[in-house]
């Protein structure tokens, strides 16, 4: 027989048995107390936090036979002599919890908005929300991941929510708030699930290892807190594969299992950022990987490592704290000495936006790696090109420029030009700009750009020109972050200067992301576009390790 997981058999039943929600368990019970109970509630937070156990146990309170007793009997009189329905924890014994908790309650509606996420599935949902309850004082529907739901999903769904059957009670679970329309979001009742601290978890943690007859200790036990970075249901899992071990787990189990990197590993990595030691810390990143690690993770762990160094250097300390010891307190403020506060902002800033992108290539340790380049400053200026006669018969005075001084000087062109991102340009004095010149002149353009910056021909090669008025030319780009890559003020700069160079008339770029439907004017694939985020991280490397 295979035995229960322990994430489903420890999954909490009760609100008392919630893991760092204490804001969110004192509100519900103080209107399940008062008997104000809401038509729609809107869960919300990161996964593995509680969203969808403190619904069902919210289902349990409504439809609890303990309470419905209590009515009949009289023992809560309300105003006028009338009887009140009054709610409170639910008793976990009764018919309705016990079907609500072994999954056979048919008063109990859960939907995955991931599979479910179509007009017709909600469409039957407003038909089957008329119906009474089977047994239940309540039908209570859950929605997780509703996020998911398109747009005409939630069209539907929006007139049940303004006007409900009185039997019926909607909680929807997410942890993208960002993705429900404003009109779903304003007609429910918003609960933000926070991540549990450290310390509730291995509270927890230690209490399950005993019921287990585990041998444990709390400082393992924060190391499977830290590793499942304040998700309840991630560090149960972890705890339950330690299980297996059959001998009493030490933190170097846990970082073996887990896969993530400990505390000394982020101050070693935070150290050579500091002192600029962009080999070692390149080599840490790929070691993480190499060794099969969570990459995602190990730059979540840094980017709120350096931001307690952040909170040093501007006096913060306290409860910021509360998970490290006094040696390593004391160890971060002599790191926080060597970062000029300004840069580290900086820092931290890339960090993120590297952990966000991670998503975008084969190999995530890539935009780890570019983020570290970038803060050392590696890389930055590719070798000269030699000059090549322009299609005009002129040279070129920038061709023997590094992209650095080129970006440079278009930059301040700009600046005194007063132009901004997607500048409003003057009309000048001369021959008229057409469409057809645009054309004729775009492999020359594109050669042009090319001895500047390669990567961004390889761009442009995956765009199209749909527009030109004259003065701006709007080219139809066909991925999202090649369109995000093309708008960034230094590559305009370099766009709009080569541009006005070739044809001798301030000619501004705007993008718009293209439709399914359309193609680029020369196809690129999927690997072409990898292949360009590896050559890159190829140019890069070669000059890191040259040094």
């Amino acid at each position: 027989m295979v035995s229960e997981v322990f994430y489903r058999k420890y999954r909490p039943q009760t609100f008392s048995n919630l893991v760092g929600q204490r804001a969110i368990v004192e509100t519900l019970l103080g209107q399940l107390e008062s008997g104000k109970i809401g038509h729609g509630y809107l869960f919300w937070g990161s996964r593995g936090t509680g969203k969808t156990s403190t619904a069902r146990i919210f289902a349990k309170a409504v439809n609890c036979e303990r309470y419905k007793q209590l009515v009949a009997s009289g023992q809560r009189p309300g105003k006028a002599g009338k009887l009140e329905a009054k709610f409170g924890e639910p008793c976990g014994k009764c018919n309705s919890c016990l079907a609500i908790t072994n999954g056979s309650s048919l008063d109990l509606i859960e939907i995955d908005a991931a599979s479910n996420r179509g007009i017709d599935e909600i469409r039957d949902l407003r038909e089957k929300v008329k119906l009474a309850p089977v047994s239940s004082r309540f039908k209570v529907y859950i929605i997780d991941e509703a996020h998911m739901l398109t747009t005409e999903a939630f069209n539907a769904l929006l007139k049940t929510l303004e006007e409900p059957p009185r039997h019926v009670v909607f909680i929807l679970c997410t942890t993208e708030l960002g993705k429900l329309p404003p009109t779903i979001i304003s007609r429910l009742q918003r609960f933000n699930f926070l991540r549990a601290t450290y310390g509730d978890i291995s509270k927890m943690l230690l209490k399950i290892a005993k019921d287990e007859s585990m041998k444990i200790d709390a400082e393992s036990t924060l190391a499977i807190a830290t590793a499942a970075d304040g998700s309840f249901r991630d560090a149960v899992s972890i705890l339950d594969q330690l299980a297996a071990l059959g001998k009493k787990v030490s933190p170097e189990d846990v970082l073996r299992l887990a896969r993530v990197s400990g505390w000394n590993q982020l101050f070693a990595f935070a150290n050579y950022l500091a002192d600029s030691d962009i080999k070692k810390a390149i080599i840490t990143v790929e070691e993480i990987a190499d060794s099969g690690g969570d990459v995602p993770f190990f730059a979540k762990q840094i980017i709120v490592f350096l931001e307690k160094v952040l909170f040093l250097q501007i006096g913060l300390s306290g409860d910021a704290f509360s998970d490290y010891d006094e040696e390593q307190i004391e160890k971060i403020k002599e790191l926080s000495r060597k970062f000029d506060s300004g840069r580290l902002q900086d820092l931290i800033r890339s960090l993120a936006i590297s952990e966000n992108e991670m998503k975008l290539y084969p190999l995530p340790q890539i935009p780890l790696v570019l983020a570290v380049c970038k803060y050392l400053g590696a890389g930055s200026e590719p070798p000269q090109s030699l000059p090549e006669e322009s299609g005009n018969g002129k040279s070129d005075p920038d061709e023997d420029k590094t992209e650095a001084e080129v970006v440079a000087k278009a930059v301040d062109e700009v600046k005194q030009k007063k132009v901004t991102v997607q500048p409003a340009l003057k009309k000048t004095v001369g021959k008229k700009v057409s469409t057809g010149d645009i054309e004729k002149n775009w492999p020359e353009f594109l050669n042009r750009v090319k001895r500047v910056n390669a990567h961004v021909v390889a761009l442009l090669r995956s765009t199209k020109p749909v527009d030109f008025d004259g003065r701006l030319l709007t080219l139809e780009v066909f991925y999202r972050f090649h369109k995000e890559k093309l708008e960034e003020p230094k590559i305009l700069a370099i766009l709009d200067k080569t541009m006005g160079d070739l044809m001798e008339k301030p000619i501004g770029f705007k993008f718009i992301l293209a439709k399914k439907e359309s193609k680029p004017t020369s196809a690129v694939s999927a690997s072409d576009v990898m292949d360009i985020r590896e050559n890159e991280l190829e140019l890069i490397a070669q000059e890191i390790f040259s040094k």
